[in-house]
């Protein structure tokens, strides 16, 4: 494992869930850049690949929903997802960078919105050592 490797896979084994959650949204943005970036070279094993590694993210963000404690947001997310996955597999099997763009909209909103979280949860330290259960939000992420 290389130092790069490393370094990485400590940020993943010491992030807080919110952090994790932003860093697969990276993942999905950086690879559908890659897959675009394949499309436009004609190159099909390359955006099969990346889409694929998207997807495959896309895929474990909805599987960790808990749709039971996550109630409307939840719910709202796994549409989400379902539409980035049908996206992705449509550019994929089209070649058409237009669904991959709808689906770079919807993840950098939502990344958005988690880094609000992230910064919110290190503005207020002492509410979070003691947690008031009417702020608390799951969306099983």
């Amino acid at each position: 494992m290389n130092g790069l490797s490393r370094y990485q896979n400590t940020q993943v084994l010491t992030a807080d869930k919110v952090r994790l959650v932003i860093m697969l949204y990276d993942g999905i943005l950086r690879f559908n850049k890659l897959a675009q970036k394949a499309i436009a070279e004609a190159d099909i094993k390359s955006r099969g690949v990346n889409l694929n590694r998207s997807l495959e993210i896309v895929g474990e963000l909805a599987n960790s929903l808990n749709m039971e404690e996550g109630g409307e947001i939840a719910a709202n997310l796994a549409r989400l997802y379902d539409f980035c996955s049908m996206s992705l597999t449509e550019a994929n099997m089209t070649n058409d960078t237009s669904r991959i763009e709808a689906v770079n909209k919807v993840v950098s909103e939502l990344k958005s919105g988690w880094e609000a979280i992230s910064i919110e949860g290190l503005k207020q330290p002492s509410e979070q050592a003691a947690p008031d259960a009417s702020r608390s939000i799951s969306c099983g992420a």
